[in-house]
């Protein structure tokens, strides 16, 4: 055993290799760099080949995992991997020689897999069937259990073709015919029915019937020079009107955490839920806090980002308009600008989501009118007015106004 604090051989021998790897690295750099077009193909070319002899010695390492067992020992090799093997012996013209000391796989079984491809019957057993238009187990496990429930002579191919089609897959009479003819697949397994069961919420969650029936809440982080400050956010689910941007330095307390739910109620008015994530600031102590106000508390469960999607939107667009701001480092000229910012985006920002509504506007039940067309020789022409103009003394803020007024041409 070396004694501890002095360097061994093979510390020596990485240490020489890293700074020879380092060099010959700055020198293909330069060559990449150069003017002249041959110089830096052959960069390219000397590059390739470095790559092409490393990725040899990594697959020499896995290599050597398999040749290692016996035949009998070795790992089980799935259908579309065996096909993989041949397709690629017959692309690189290997013999069953070379193609076993390559993939480690015993010669026999390399000549049993070509006979297998040449026989119809035994192919789809032995290397399984081509990717293209195979319809997964559950489709296929599905067209034989309803030739298993209705076996009538009437129940054709082009009705079962029909009916799952009505279920929403996509199918045609052809590959039903097909699948029949085929062995009955296995049931799929009911763990991951259940799995995206659980991963699954209450539809009012996701698509609140009405204004203050859900709201969203969560919190950021914005960086000012180096100081860092929390941002927490509360937005209605229906609208996606920002109920309240609230800015604070350091860890927050419960109240603290409550606090911003309570302002924007005492604005509006108190909601039936208040949805959050899995973080460590919402747990049992903010329950209860939301409990005692008469609110419920929705905790997203574990791999269902979806569940607060609409308040990580808008720290997106948040922060995108935050890196470039510029501001002074204190919570209060940080909380004016984030009023301003709740302003603009409740007030005059579009959003798909809502069809092309403001928040405000889809908060209110308000609708916009059915748009109409206007062509070249008609009796109607519209009279359309444009504005524009910053809200808050922020360009980026932009609030655009088109209006369009109809006209009947013999007016004027």
């Amino acid at each position: 055993m070396p004694e501890s604090g002095k360097r061994t051989t093979w510390d020596l021998v990485i240490a020489v290799s890293v700074l020879f790897i380092q060099v010959y690295l700055a020198a293909r750099v330069r060559a990449f760099s150069q003017a002249f077009p041959m110089v830096r193909l052959l960069a390219q070319s000397d590059n390739a080949h470095s790559n092409a002899v490393l990725l040899d010695r990594e697959l020499a390492i896995y290599r050597s995992y398999r040749q290692n067992h016996p035949p009998k020992r070795r790992p089980y090799d799935s259908r579309a991997q065996r096909a993989e093997i041949l397709q690629l012996m017959r692309l690189r013209a290997w013999s069953a020689r070379e193609t076993e000391s390559r993939s480690a796989v015993h010669p026999d079984s390399i000549r049993n897999g070509r006979k297998a491809q040449q026989d119809k019957l035994r192919s789809e057993r032995s290397v399984g069937s081509p990717p293209w238009n195979r319809l997964r187990d559950g489709v296929r496990w599905l067209v034989h259990e309803i030739r298993a429930v209705c076996p009538e002579r009437d129940f054709g191919t082009r009705t079962i073709a029909r009916h799952i089609m009505r279920a929403g897959v996509q199918i045609s009479g052809a590959s039903v015919r097909r699948i029949i003819e085929e062995d009955r697949p296995q049931r799929p397994a009911r763990g991951d029915v259940v799995q995206s069961m659980r991963r699954t919420a209450p539809d009012h969650l996701f698509n609140p019937p009405r204004p203050n029936h859900v709201w969203h809440r969560d919190m950021t982080e914005l960086r000012v020079l180096w100081l860092r400050f929390d941002v927490a956010a509360v937005i209605d689910g229906f609208s996606r009107r920002i109920m309240k941007l609230r800015v604070s330095r350091g860890t927050a307390i419960t109240d603290e955490l409550v606090s911003p739910v309570e302002e924007a109620a005492r604005a509006s008015t108190v909601p039936r839920n208040v949805a959050t994530d899995r973080g460590g600031q919402f747990q049992i102590a903010f329950r209860h806090a939301l409990q005692e106000r008469g609110i419920r508390h929705a905790r997203r469960r574990c791999q269902m980002w979806q569940f607060n999607a609409k308040v990580e939107r808008l720290f997106w667009s948040l922060n995108r308009w935050w890196r470039v701001s510029l501001v002074v480092p204190s919570a209060d000229s940080i909380q004016k600008r984030l009023d301003a910012y709740a302003t603009w985006y409740n007030l005059h920002r579009l959003h798909e989501a809502l069809g092309r509504l403001i928040p405000s506007e889809a908060a209110l039940g308000r609708s916009i009118p059915e748009p109409k067309k206007y062509t070249e020789g008609g009796d109607v022409e519209p009279v359309i007015r444009l504005r524009r103009r910053g809200v808050g003394g922020d360009p980026r803020q932009r609030c655009t106004v088109v209006s369009a007024r109809p006209r009947h041409v013999s007016a004027s």
